[in-house]
């Protein structure tokens, strides 16, 4: 009888922390202007890995050829980490042309928010936010795409920082 009370309490306590845990999806102007690197590039190869870093274990890893860096400064190949254990949300690689917004989770690159920071480019377009509050997607020109991020990264580096005077 002691044992089904303390399951009981056990349950009562953790299920509501349960569901709590929720992705949070950032829209295209917090995804660009947070990605520490953005870029169009190849994905060739995605295999099993077992990577624990800060919040999350990764469980694939994409062999990536960068074609274009739009932001920060990637090598000609580099490897991006995915399939996290957070089942709310995770980055699913998959080989072929893609727009990828990353940061580093340690010595990792990783996708910047969850799926939507990996943009699949078929036929010179992908699917793109509709607008600046929305995550609503429509298909969009890759050169539409650029040009928005490229002005986008312009106008936040002509704004003066929080210590200008």
């Amino acid at each position: 009888m002691k044992c089904r009370y303390y399951l009981a309490l056990a349950l009562a306590v953790l299920l509501p922390l349960v569901a709590f845990a929720k992705a949070a999806y950032w829209g295209k102007v917090h995804m660009i202007e947070h990605a520490e690197f953005i870029a169009v590039v190849t994905i060739t190869k995605v295999e099993p890995a077992k990577e624990k870093r800060t919040g999350w274990t990764y469980s694939k890893a994409a062999t990536v050829t960068v074609e274009q860096v739009i932001k920060g400064k990637l090598a000609k190949k580099v490897v991006l980490h995915g399939g996290e254990d957070f089942i709310c949300a995770q980055v699913h690689y998959q080989p072929g042309r893609h727009l990828v917004f990353l940061r580093r989770d340690g010595d990792l690159l990783v996708g910047e928010n969850w799926h939507l920071g990996v943009r699949e480019i078929k036929d010179d377009s992908l699917d793109w936010f509709t607008d600046d509050k929305s995550l609503k997607l429509k298909r969009t020109s890759l050169a539409e795409v650029l040009s928005e991020i490229s002005a986008r990264l312009a106008k936040l580096e002509q704004s003066p920082g929080p210590n200008a005077k």
